[in-house]
């Protein structure tokens, strides 16, 4: 009996693994608008890979085998079509949490959670999902439904439009005689006796049954969709509740797993981890206006696959400057000599990343500063200039700029043209007392916009603060609220690195 248990296991991992993953809704009908808003593509390249659903503001749920390509790293967000996404429905994926004793979907614990990179803002285009409260039994026949952007006929391929299909809950017993081998804690519904269900690319989707995301969709019976004989399994929910609220307890704990030992510093870095990942991390100028066409020739957009995410700057012909913190999602192209990102200029020239050198003491607020090795030196131009560094300190109510291509209005618009926006730096002391918990050490620089909320934003992250024509600062992070002066926008000070982006550089 063990060699034949081994053997149905065997012919069950080999059909059904490739199952579900990449398949779609299977007899079903396009979703209604303003419903299902907590549904996710998690995506390869651009392309959909396998269906999740958003369980809170930062964590989407999908199943274990959605990590099977090794380069899925975003989550599109608050829409029903998966075609032409713009940058603000996209969130790239910080760190995946699968199940630590899943081996495979024949042998259960198909569970998977993603933690995001930045918050989703939920509103009425985005909501997440609640999950069973305490460990659920469905009766036979009870109504639910699956999602996705699968398939919809066998041999099929992706659908851009998200669709919906109705299933009924199978009980166990049938199941367990429709399939030689099953796995613990899961629920059965759907593809028997109908032709209702899902198929490659639903992956990771819901069930849902009144309300509540019951099932993660694991695998179906070999690649044939059209089947009325072979259930589709999904992962039981509620039998990982203990194992989800672990961890994300444990990720609200250790984001920072450096300050653990320390109280005081566990706090700070929590307040670091809010300001930091609410402001300026991929933030545009707010209150400013069109820099003059390539008055900034040492400008430099940093972009993953195609879509700015950061601001830098040429300090050699073959280095680029910027924050460590956008070494997340890791740029793919350096983009110089732009005024406008979206318009074919001539000046223009594209780089990939040779090298990724952040600062080996940054630790997720201080020592925010990375160098770029582009993979080939800068043609110098009247649109692509270096820009030199500043040597002396700067001086309390020095008048500086910062630019970038970052949001204009904090709310998502992204710049047609470089920005820029007069900058007046702070004491130590008087930012210090406005951030009061959160540290602002003597390697950093503040500064102020001229009115309020007016500063840097989402998108300018590891852009420049060029004072006395030298960069002084590289943009760091921000309060909740893009230039507000009760906190103001802080900046890497340049001067104490210099040693070490002088030693960087000439070693590589």
């Amino acid at each position: 009996m063990h060699g034949l248990h081994k053997f149905l296991l065997f012919q069950v991992v080999a059909c059904l693994g490739q199952g579900a993953r990449g398949s779609e809704i299977i007899d079903g009908e396009k979703a209604p608008e303003n419903s299902m808003l907590y549904m996710a593509s998690l995506q390869s390249k651009g392309g959909h890979v396998c269906g999740g659903f958003l369980i809170s503001e930062d964590f989407v749920m999908t199943a274990a085998h959605c990590q099977v390509p090794d380069n899925l790293t975003r989550v599109v967000l608050g829409t029903h079509n998966i075609k032409n996404v713009d940058e603000g429905k996209i969130r790239y994926i910080e760190k995946m949490y699968k199940h630590e004793s899943y081996q495979n979907v024949g042998t259960g614990k198909d569970i998977m959670l993603l933690k995001l990179s930045r918050k989703a803002e939920l509103n009425n285009k985005l909501q997440t999902i609640p999950l069973p409260r305490s460990e659920i039994h469905l009766g036979d026949n009870t109504k639910c439904y699956v999602a996705g952007w699968g398939f919809i006929k066998t041999g099929g391929g992706v659908v851009n439009e998200l669709r919906v299909v109705d299933v009924s809950v199978i009980n166990p017993r049938v199941c367990r005689e429709m399939l030689p081998v099953l796995p613990d804690n899961v629920i059965c519904a759907g593809g028997y006796k109908t032709k209702k269900g899902f198929c490659q690319g639903d992956s990771g989707g819901p069930l849902v049954c009144d309300g509540t995301a019951v099932g993660i969709v694991s695998f179906n019976w070999e690649k044939n969709c059209n089947y009325p004989d072979k259930p589709n399994v999904y992962t039981d929910v509620s039998k990982y509740l203990p194992w989800i609220k672990t961890i994300l307890k444990r990720t609200k704990r250790s984001d920072g797993s450096k300050y653990s030992d320390q109280d005081t510093m566990v706090v700070n870095f929590v307040l670091v981890l809010f300001f930091v990942l609410t402001g300026a991390d991929g933030t545009h100028i707010v209150g400013g206006r069109d820099a003059a066409p390539h008055s900034r020739p040492y400008m430099a957009s940093l972009q993953v696959r195609g879509a700015h995410n950061c601001g830098a700057v040429l300090v050699r012909e073959d280095f680029v400057l910027t924050a460590a913190h956008c070494n997340k999602p890791r740029t793919d192209r350096v983009v110089l000599g732009a005024d406008s990102l979206s318009r074919n200029e001539t000046t223009k020239q594209k780089f990939t990343v040779a090298r990724s050198i952040p600062h080996p003491n940054y630790n997720g607020h201080a020592n925010d500063i990375m160098l770029l090795k582009l993979d080939r030196r800068a043609k110098l131009t009247e649109a692509v200039q270096l820009i030199s560094l500043k040597r002396g300190s700067v001086k309390k109510s020095s008048q500086c700029i910062t630019s970038g291509w970052g949001d204009i209005g904090d709310n998502k618009t992204l710049a047609n043209r470089l920005q820029e926006v007069n900058v007046t730096i702070l004491s130590g002391r008087t930012c210090r007392r406005r951030w009061g918990e959160v540290p602002i050490a003597k390697s950093m620089i503040c500064g102020v916009g001229a009115k309020v909320f007016q500063g840097f934003c989402s998108g300018d992250s590891g852009g420049p603060l060029v004072c006395d024509g030298a960069l002084a600062g590289v943009v760091s992070f921000s309060g909740e609220r893009c230039g507000n002066p009760k906190t103001p926008d802080v900046y890497t000070r340049v001067s104490t690195f210099r040693k070490w982006i002088k030693k960087v550089i000439e070693n590589n």
